[in-house]
């Protein structure tokens, strides 16, 4: 009876001391998950810095944006690694400049999947994650969505009824999106990424918002309007109680020349007005308002940064480094910061561009090479790299032995439909598939060759507006100053042929395959060009090289069964025509070529 007793009192102790150890592990776990904060990650596409109130913009409309730069951390030079949305984005959450990820340009490769990323570890440590892009640039099959449990591109809200194929969210309709999966949150640490694409070109004055504050200054317009976005998540957030335990980010993932340098937009030059873009980190608990860092840093410091401050974690190997001592008000020790852009040779064999930026000096090589000091020439218009040598010779070398350091990888190839293609394409970027640049060459600098680019897409503008007759003579002049730009080849190839110079256009779209063999549209407009001057043979045999291109391409498949019939090889014309048809099923011009050939 005794011994039943003290067995009984042993398992009573043992079962206290267990319920014990669960109830201090479950209150372990409780504080933990707690004590973590969330993370929401906003970039705002095309956004230079020097453009909002909180970076000396006077003229700014950005409220929000500068009353959170009053309360966190503003870094005032914060560099993009490269002036285009994808690759800059891939920087940004590998911690890794786009040679060491292989994303190099918009649209020509995904991110690789063997990469962890910030997601991928904010996932692991128990995060819930998500993501709201605006643009097609950044849709999943570039690799972005890796460790993202919801992934929002979906562009079927978007409005075109003005810009044709320039497909994009609205930033209101992005916001919609991540203020409700915000609602929705459980107890669980989230990190949730917000991209707001409304201040890349073209832009919108918003009069519906603004009136006509904006009319002769749309880019600040959209900035307002971002910022207005901004404002109803700020609100949001404090509806649920949720600012004190929220990390909040700001970033720019490049700028916008907007003139200045002779550039319009953006990807084809590495000056201050694409590259330093904005970079504000609002952070619960933080001691102190208002901090202005003023270290050259890079986006892809925002990796390691972000996950030392939420889980005191990094990523292997990675060029980025952590932040978290500026952010506490710490002086950082001095690192350079590498940037490049491939866009000047993807568009026309130009020069590809790479720079190195430092406390002092930016020095850019290219044909020309360019050295500014910043903190007396901000805007870049003193290039001392023949006055200086010295230091020239020294960041030549500098920027060597950061190449030499980089472990390159291969971006993973991606396959698009031509819908997607012209949706890149009318976004202003270089259309996939051709090789990328390497090293330096002996090619044309794009600083003497931006008034052509910018000729080119004058006449571009023409002729979609229907005026061939003035695009002609603008190509002229600019195949004139560059006879190898296979672009221009190829759109006055495209004019002469609406302006009925059908032997003429044969001419500059040849010309223009042969700089560019991979240019599929320029050799369906060659193919059809040899069509309708009766060069059956040659139009067969470049139709035929335009479809195993672009197997999507399905004029090219009419234009083709046209030009095997008139070599009678019927057969193989009617094939053709019933792959256009299965590909639309309601394309006339093959249905009654069908019908003829039944009644012959």
């Amino acid at each position: 009876m005794l011994s039943q007793l003290v067995a009984s009192l042993s398992r009573r102790k043992l079962l206290i001391a267990i319920s014990a150890v669960v109830l201090v592990g479950i209150l372990w776990l409780t504080l933990t998950r707690a004590a973590r904060r969330n993370l929401i990650l906003i970039s705002l596409d095309t956004t230079r810095a020097d453009r909002l109130g909180c970076y000396g913009h006077s003229n700014a409309l950005t409220p929000v944006l500068d009353g959170l730069a009053e309360k966190g951390v503003l870094f005032e030079r914060a560099y993009a690694p490269v002036p285009l949305t994808l690759p800059s984005h891939a920087s940004m959450f590998t911690g890794l400049y786009p040679p060491e990820h292989g994303v190099r340009n918009n649209g020509q490769g995904a991110l690789p999947e063997s990469l962890p990323t910030l997601t991928t570890e904010l996932r692991r440590q128990g995060y819930d994650t998500a993501a709201f892009v605006a643009a097609f640039v950044l849709d999943r099959k570039f690799g972005l969505n890796k460790g993202f449990q919801t992934y929002s591109d979906d562009l079927s809200q978007a409005d075109d009824s003005q810009h044709g194929h320039h497909r994009y969210r609205a930033g209101r309709i992005v916001m919609d999106s991540a203020i409700s999966w915000i609602d929705r949150r459980d107890d669980a640490p989230y990190f949730c990424w917000i991209h707001l694409f409304d201040p890349h070109f073209p832009y919108l004055p918003h009069e519906d918002v603004f009136g006509d504050q904006f009319a002769d200054r749309p880019y600040d317009a959209e900035l307002a309007y971002v910022d207005q976005q901004l404002g109803r998540l700020m609100a949001a957030l404090e509806d649920a109680g949720e600012l004190e335990s929220t990390t909040i980010v700001i970033v720019g993932d490049h700028g916008e020349s907007l003139g200045d340098h002779g550039e319009r937009a953006h990807g084809m030059t590495l000056y201050e007005s694409v590259m330093r873009v904005p970079l504000i980190v609002v952070s619960p608990g933080q001691a102190t308002g208002g901090l202005r860092v003023k270290d050259p840093v890079s986006l892809v410091d925002l990796c390691p940064t972000l996950l030392d401050c939420l889980v005191e974690k990094s990523l292997p190997d990675i060029s980025g480094r952590s932040l978290r001592p500026a952010l506490r008000g710490e002086i950082l020790p001095p690192k350079d910061c590498y940037a490049e852009t491939d866009e000047p040779y993807q568009t026309a064999r130009w020069s590809p561009l790479r720079a190195l930026i430092t406390s002092e000096f930016k020095y850019v090589r290219s044909t020309q090479p360019e050295l500014y000091k910043l903190q007396s020439d901000r805007e870049e218009l003193n290039n001392l790299a023949a006055a200086e040598l010295k230091i020239t010779q020294e960041m030549e070398e500098q920027l060597n032995r950061l190449e030499q350091r980089m472990r390159q990888r291969v971006a993973q190839n991606v396959l698009l439909t031509e819908r997607e293609r012209t949706a890149l394409t009318s976004l202003g970027y270089a259309a996939p598939g051709r090789d990328s640049a390497t090293g330096q060459m002996a090619m044309r600098d794009v600083k003497e060759m931006l008034p052509y680019y910018n000729m080119l897409n004058d006449a571009t503008a023409m002729m979609d507006a229907g005026r061939y007759d003035l695009a002609e003579p603008v190509l002229r002049g600019v195949i004139a100053a560059d006879g190898d730009f296979f672009l221009a080849h190829g759109d006055l190839g495209r004019c002469l042929l609406r302006l009925e110079k059908t032997e003429e256009a044969i001419v500059h779209l040849r010309r223009s395959v042969e700089l560019d063999p991979g240019a599929d549209r320029v050799r369906a407009m060659l193919g059809a060009a040899l069509l309708m001057s009766s060069n059956y043979a040659e139009a067969v045999a470049e139709l035929e090289t335009t479809i195993r291109l672009n197997s999507e391409l399905y004029e090219s498949r009419y234009n083709l069964g046209l030009a095997l019939e008139k070599l009678g090889r019927t057969d193989e014309a009617v094939e053709q025509y019933r792959s256009c048809l299965t590909m639309v099923p309601y394309f006339t011009p093959a249905q009654q070529r069908l019908e003829a050939l039944k009644l012959r």
